[in-house]
């Protein structure tokens, strides 16, 4: 997935540059900043990429483990990845707040997808770009 678009010109500043920039940085800052404008999960990425004849992997979005499990029955492959839709990096070396390790699984019946989805749904998972705070997973 990539996006085109003309470079601003903070993007063509080196980090030395930016950093000799600091002391002025707030004069400069509308100029230096960067505006992240589009929050999407990733299933509404690949939704939107499906729109435009774009292959992507096979899947879906869940709500519920009944609701993983179905969709996973429906799929009928063998290995299903699942994954925890926050807007956070790092999900699959976080922690959720009862201790299960992992927003990223891997599956291998709709079973499985039942339990681990289970375990991680309606909890907060715990990254390193979302602080100790973590991020409820939904």
């Amino acid at each position: 997935f990539f996006e085109l678009a003309a470079p601003s010109p903070a993007s063509m500043l080196s980090t030395r540059a930016l950093r000799a920039l600091r002391p002025w940085h707030k004069r400069l800052a509308p100029s230096l900043v960067q505006a992240r404008n589009l929050n999407i999960h990733e299933y509404q990425g690949k939704e939107l990429l499906r729109e435009y004849n774009i292959n992507t992997q096979k899947g879906g979005a869940a709500k519920s483990a009944d609701e993983a499990h179905a969709l996973a029955e429906k799929l009928g492959i063998d290995n299903i990845i699942i994954k925890a839709q926050i807007h956070a990096g790092g999900r699959g070396k976080g922690t959720y707040e009862d201790g299960f390790k992992g927003g990223v699984h891997f599956a291998s019946t709709p079973a499985e997808v039942r339990d681990l989805s289970g375990k991680m749904m309606g909890k907060k998972l715990v990254t390193h770009q979302t602080g100790p705070a973590g991020a409820f997973v939904n």
